[in-house]
């Protein structure tokens, strides 16, 4: 009878009779339910945990075993719990691939990613080509790939994107003696043993393992600059730092995981991963290089660095000893641009925009076009605040770093950091600092300043509600976002934002009301009319199809000024013209856009919070506006209208509506194939105009006089990269 039964609940999900169940065969059945608790990442999370072969699909047995777990965690692989799980890449030629990957809190293609730490690589499954994937982003491209739809483990035929024999070019080459295994079973004793004798986070520097001690069943680090501890809180299953060991807060702490080493763990902070990886304090450190030309107009000394920055230690290393494999330009793109422990962001913000146009800065801006082996290079910057012309700005390669203190892999930079290896963000922020007079300097810019620096543009617009008294009239309603429900069968109403929380009602379509909070596709309202509940939390998009409008329009404000120049409030005026139409435009000449978020949430003493937003979304930082797109008739009757944005630091992406891999993209597949929305690098998101607007805050447009198109990186079919 039981057999029956579970054979005829295994049916209802194999809608195709193939003999297993699918991710979209998963989704359906579990959305049919209940759309509110099913959305993509929890369907996604669930398959993760029940596939224990890995193939991205669940046969009877992996459905058997999902369906009477007592604990849902223990089912298959152990995927459930973050870095808990791992595969080993070995015996590629490419020495740099090699390692182990983490499970990481993200999914590409429905398929869990993981990450090594100690090479800064990702392993992904990439659905459109039916194979697991290496590269830098969970992106298009690879430098090494796996033909298989199934769990890379069981499977052989690694290629690997490298050069030919006898040969300039690059192709993807068999490489037979390449792996991905799974690491062995080990004993609490051997994983204890195996634990690596140090550990690097670039926030703190190096941890030591101490031989003696445990803590909580793990080894224990000790960092001897900062006098702080890294261990293993057990009965929460993470790793921390603490100055305290009897805090289990502590200072950070890592994701779940049952992990011996604290590199097989994931951390992140403000959203945006950390660099903890294990090394051999014994091995040899960087290579000596020899000594390079020395600028005297800019002295490697606490002159250059500015006065905020007399007190600390500082060493200045040429760029050529700071990577195994350093170039001055490999292939330039917004990702490379890293802000340091410099309130720059602007300026690398500005880089980050800029690098959207290939080859522009290498043309335009850089006089040396390769790696000096004197470390003398020569660049052009537009100074628009004196002389009005183009001037040539010589800097050498000496970095500021900070200063090794104990064992440590390697030095790094106190600024701008070096990405894969390539100089030239460093570089150009050092004759910005040069221009600018020093390091410190680099704190009071602006992202006008920098794009005249870098174009020769000195005239901007800025659209939007950046001033107290425009942001009083750019939003009606006395600032209050209203909505009104257009789902037939009204919205659940739930007690928190978690979308399990207790039901307690619902609200009826037609119904208005006023949006207090959001995260992601909830949000926190009070009903000012209609039936149904007078508060609580809603989904503003069910299952991909959007439940509910904003009716409260927005007013923009728009000044136009010179770069450097101040304005009074009173210069603002409100736009009387269709902002959309003017962002169309801007993004169909050419012109440099750039966007600043809002914040969102205050701390118990009213302070605005920094750091990542819970929709993913960064204020204080300037985001790359790409493309601008209105399709008529695709979604709804109204014109669809659609942003597509990118963070220059590669992450953080947009988690709201529309955001990679969500259902709205399966539930408009045709404008998915329109927007290529699969088809985008780390760091590239789409949102609607409605949310987009809302969320911003400034809009600047710089128009420019770049002759090639923005947003030319794009993941080619089976693109390799070297």
């Amino acid at each position: 009878m039981v057999d029956h039964v579970v054979l005829n609940a295994f049916k209802r999900f194999d809608q195709d009779g193939s003999g297993c169940i699918s991710r979209e065969e998963l989704g359906t059945v579990l959305q049919s339910l209940n759309p509110d608790d099913w959305d993509s990442e929890r369907i996604d999370e669930l398959l993760a945990e029940a596939d224990s072969s890995g193939d991205g699909k669940l046969q009877i047995q992996e459905f058997l075993k999902w369906i009477f777990a007592e604990d849902p965690k223990s089912v298959g692989l152990g995927l459930g719990v973050v870095g808990d799980f791992s595969y080993v890449i070995s015996g590629c030629s490419r020495a740099d691939i090699n390692g182990v990957y983490v499970q990481q809190g993200k999914f590409c293609s429905h398929r869990p990613v993981f990450f090594c730490a100690a090479n800064k690589y990702f392993l992904f499954y990439w659905k459109a080509r039916e194979q697991w994937q290496i590269h830098k982003r969970p992106a298009g491209k690879s430098c090494a790939r796996l033909k298989t739809s199934g769990a890379p483990h069981l499977e052989a035929g690694w290629q690997v994107w490298k050069k030919k024999e006898r040969s300039l070019r690059c192709a993807f080459l068999p490489e037979p003696e390449m792996t991905c295994s799974l690491p062995p079973a080990l004993s609490v004793e051997e994983q204890i043993a195996k634990a690596p004798k140090a550990m690097f986070v670039k926030e703190y520097g190096t941890f030591l393992k101490d031989s003696k001690e445990l803590f909580g069943g793990r080894p224990l680090y000790y960092n001897e600059v900062f006098k702080m501890w890294m261990m293993y809180v057990e009965k929460f299953l993470y790793w921390k730092l603490s100055y305290d060991k009897d805090d289990d807060a502590g200072t950070e702490i890592s994701g779940k995981t049952k992990g011996y080493s604290p590199d097989l763990a994931t951390w992140s902070k403000d959203g945006l991963m950390m660099d903890v990886f294990a090394f051999d304090p014994d091995a040899t450190l960087n290579a000596q290089v020899p000594e390079g030309w020395k600028d005297p107009d800019f002295p490697h000394s606490s002159e250059s660095l500015g006065q905020r920055f007399a007190d600390e230690e500082c060493e200045w290393v040429r760029a050529l000893a700071l990577s195994s494999s350093p170039v001055l330009f490999n292939k330039a793109e917004p990702t490379d641009a890293c802000q340091g422990q410099l309130g720059d962001t602007w300026l690398i913000a500005a880089i980050a925009a800029v690098a959207e146009y290939p080859n522009y800065l290498k043309e335009k801006i850089f006089i040396t076009k390769e790696a000096a082996a004197d470390g003398k290079y020569e660049l052009q910057l537009f100074d628009w605040k004196s002389t009005k012309t183009w001037k040539t700005i010589q800097v050498d390669d000496y970095l500021p770093c900070v200063p090794r203190k104990g064992k440590a892999p390697f030095q790094h930079t106190m600024f701008a950091d070096l990405s894969d290896g390539e100089m030239y963000v460093p570089l150009l922020e050092k004759a910005f600092a040069k221009l600018f007079g020093s390091y410190q300097e680099l704190h009071y810019g602006t992202t006008p300043m920098a794009f005249a620096a870098l174009t020769g543009c000195t005239m901007v617009q800025r659209f939007g509600a950046y001033l107290e008294n425009v942001r009083a009239l750019t939003k009606s309603s006395g600032g209050k976002s209203l909505w009104q429900v257009t789902g037939r069968g009204g919205l659940t109403v739930r007690a928190q934002c978690d979308p399990k929380s207790t039901k307690i009602g619902t609200l009826a379509r037609k119904a208005v009301f006023e949006e207090l909070d959001r995260n992601c596709y909830r949000i926190m309202f009070k009903k000012i009319e209609g039936e149904g509940a007078e508060s609580g939390w809603i989904n503003y998009y069910t299952a991909g199809e959007k439940v509910a409008e904003r009716s409260t329009k927005i007013q923009w404000g728009s000044i136009v000024h010179s770069v450097g120049d101040s304005f009074k409030k009173e210069d603002i005026k409100l736009l009387e013209s269709d902002m959309w139409i003017k962002l169309m435009e801007a993004d169909k000449s050419n012109s440099l856009i750039v966007v600043n978020f809002e914040f969102r949430g205050a701390n118990p003493q009213g302070r605005p919070l920094y750091g990542t937003r819970p929709d993913g979304l960064m204020p204080r930082h300037a985001y790359t506006v790409l493309q601008a797109v209105e399709i008529p008739g695709e979604v709804w009757e109204d014109p669809t209208r659609m942003v597509c944005l990118r963070n220059p630091w590669g992450r953080c992406e947009w988690k709201g509506p529309w955001k990679d891999e969500g259902e709205e993209w399966k539930k408009n597949p045709k404008l998915a194939v329109e927007l290529k929305s699969g088809k985008k690098t780390d760091g590239v998101f789409w949102m609607a105009w409605d949310d987009f607007e809302w969320c911003a805050d400034t809009l600047t447009i710089v128009p420019t006089e770049i002759p090639v198109k923005r947003g030319q990186h794009e993941d080619g079919e089976d693109a390799g990269e070297d």
